[in-house]
């Protein structure tokens, strides 16, 4: 009765599991069950005597029953695996933690108006409990320190400083609350809440909901004294490049500086050119020009003192003469047809493109990367060995689709090598869509109108190392790549053979000598201008780990963000890095309205919802009982 009491006040996640409790009736007639009869020979008196001792062994039976141990033990057993699946669990409420915490720190540009970040510095400190997370919000949230002691937290925050970007705030409270999800806690949000990208800290704040106590802090008031380079591009004319940029000049009267120029050419050696004047009428903007820029990298310098110090600098990256060799296998190698792919590839003056009609029985490890598009001729064995030697060794290769890759022509290390399981091949009479996932090789390209009639039919592999830009609507994969031992295997799954049987007509688009562009950049660091010149806040995937010199020393990472105005070296190619952002240089922009009085009111509940779940004992409970059973009967002999 206690036992049904207990089960009767429990919450259940799902309560009709408990009609498994009904599997006790069969038990029990089981259990009841008398052994067959017998005929045997005896006086009518006698028979009398034994139905009324027939009805008293009836009785005497069902006393018996509940004292077998056996009958007790699988009746427990039929209840906990009933009340097991059933999912019953224990709700309690605690108070909200004292004892975790989450700094978020603007880290955009702005916060480098009057000292704003550092007094936030300052401040950060006197936050801190007993767990501390430290979030640095820029473009995205930065993770600096998680789930540590005050003392890392603070030293942490001494180490960092304000980025060349807009801060996603609403981003970071989100990772805040996630954080923070388990046991509830403080964020405090220092900012001074004059621009963001995404989702408004306001809105964010009362999206979070209840089990979070989310203080904003906010830095600093209105300067006119700024000027700033807001934007900058490069034109080619004649075969040099001029380089214009845009100034603004956000007080009131006018402002004229020097801007210095200096280049730092491919051989290290460095060249300073007369300063340009730069004159700016109040709160107006003005183009300027630096003409016939030299290879290497070029820094420009606003000579001012003003508030922000990012956008004073604008830098220009030109390769210098570069050139990588390539190696294109096809089935019609140096023969009549010339692939589009291989038409793309030879127009990138850089790139010295060898076409040959079978794999080599050696491959140099001086090939920036090699490309097998061999359409319907297998590979033999020996060929797929010697790209598999190839790529373990270090290199980059890249598969366009074709029979060739089909199930029945791969080899082992043919499988080991291709980022998708491919099974045979597709057609499709109303062709099939793609749609792109943004990602470095797909970003700004119109895939929408390829059509795709034939294609293979792959599946993903591993998630966690294989990124997938490409798919069709039913989750084929139609572009992969990712590590494969110390190299890097890219599949493209648009095979660009032409002619009648064509399998789609991508070749035909503009996009399609872009992407081939882009695989290029990729392995051998050559790509359009636009390659090397990036505003603050872009990302960029590389193939693998790889030793990057920022503006602020030394990383290794396979995931670049770039977020400081400077020069970053990738290799042997160098990416300039500007902040071209007005809304950050708008050091007249009003802070967000409410923000004093985010604080008050005390909505938030001070307590949270604890779910316990108690169905693991239950099964643990039935599991030993069966042991148990298993054990009596064993004991008395019948097993």
């Amino acid at each position: 009765m206690a036992i049904a009491d207990s089960l009767a006040s429990l919450p259940f996640i799902f309560p009709l599991a408990l009609l498994g409790l009904l599997s006790i009736i069969p038990l029990i007639i089981l259990y009841m069950l008398l052994p067959k009869p017998f005929k045997v020979s005896m006086p009518s008196v006698m028979f009398l005597m034994k139905v009324e001792e027939s009805r008293e062994k009836i009785y005497s039976s069902i006393t018996k029953i509940v004292k077998d141990p056996l009958f007790i033990i699988q009746l427990l057993v039929l209840i906990m695996l009933a009340v097991a699946a059933a999912g019953p669990y224990i709700l309690s409420y605690d108070t909200l933690s004292d004892k975790n915490t989450v700094i978020i720190i603007d880290g955009s540009a702005s916060m480098q108006v009057g000292d704003r970040f550092g007094e936030a510095q300052r401040d950060a400190p006197r936050y801190l409990s007993q767990i501390n997370t430290v979030i640095l919000a820029e473009s995205i949230p930065v993770i600096i320190a998680e789930n540590v002691s005050a003392a890392e937290a603070e030293r942490a925050i001494k180490g960092l400083s304000s980025k060349a970007v807009t801060a996603d705030i609403g981003s970071a409270m989100a990772s805040a609350a996630n954080i923070l999800s388990a046991k509830g806690g403080s964020v405090y949000v220092l900012s001074d809440f004059t621009s963001w990208d995404g989702l408004n800290p306001m809105e964010a704040k009362n999206l979070l909901g209840s089990g979070l106590d989310v203080t904003f802090v906010p830095y600093g008031t209105t300067t006119k004294n700024n000027l700033a380079i807001i934007n900058g591009y490069l034109e080619k004319s004649n075969g040099t490049y001029n380089y214009y940029f845009m100034v603004r000049n956000y007080d009131t009267g006018v402002k004229s500086v020097y801007a210095n120029v200096t280049t730092t050419l491919p051989n290290g050696s460095r060249l300073v050119y007369s300063p340009l004047t730069v004159s700016v009428p109040g709160d107006g903007v003005e183009t300027f020009v630096f003409k016939n820029v030299r290879s290497g990298t070029t820094e420009i310098k606003l000579m001012t003192d003003d508030a922000i110090e990012s956008d004073n600098y604008a830098y220009v990256s030109i390769p210098g003469t570069q050139s990588a060799d390539v190696l294109y296998i096809s089935d019609s190698g140096s023969a009549k047809e010339t692939l589009p792919s291989q038409i793309a590839l030879s127009l990138i003056p850089e790139l010295t493109v060898k076409s040959v009609d079978e794999v080599p029985e050696e491959l140099s490890p001086d090939y920036s990367f090699v490309v097998v598009n061999m359409g319907d001729q297998a590979l033999t064995s020996e060929e797929i060995d010697t790209l598999h030697t190839y790529v373990s060794d270090g290199g980059n290769l890249v598969f366009v689709a074709g029979k060739y890759l089909e199930a029945a022509n791969q080899t082992v290390n043919m499988s080991k090598m291709l980022p998708v399981r491919i099974n045979s091949t597709v057609t499709s009479i109303d062709g099939t869509q793609i749609y792109a996932i943004g990602n470095d090789f797909t970003t700004g390209l119109d895939l929408n109108s390829v059509y795709m009639k034939t294609y293979l039919d792959a599946e993903t592999r591993d998630l966690s190392a294989t990124t997938y830009p490409v798919m069709t609507m039913e989750g084929v994969p139609i572009m992969a790549y990712g590590p494969y031992n110390n190299g890097t295997v890219f599949y493209f799954g648009l095979d660009d053979h032409s002619g009648e049987d064509a399998w789609n007509n991508f070749a035909s688009f503009p996009a399609f000598p872009v992407f081939w562009i882009r695989i290029a950049d990729y392995f051998a660091g050559i790509g359009d201008i636009s390659e090397y010149n990036v505003k603050a806040g872009t990302i960029m995937t590389l193939s693998a780990d790889t030793e990057i010199m920022t503006p602020g020393g030394k990383t290794t990472t396979n995931r670049v963000l770039f977020d400081t105005v400077g020069v970053y070296t990738i290799g042997q190619k160098k990416v300039a890095v500007n902040m071209y952002n007005d809304k950050e240089s708008n050091t007249m922009t009003e802070r967000m309205t409410g923000v004093e009085n985010a604080n008050d009111g005390g909505e938030l509940p001070t307590q949270y919802e604890i779910k316990t779940n108690l169905f693991y004992i239950f099964a643990i409970l039935a599991a030993l009982l069966m042991i148990l059973e298993l054990y009596l009967l064993r004991k008395r002999g019948d097993i």
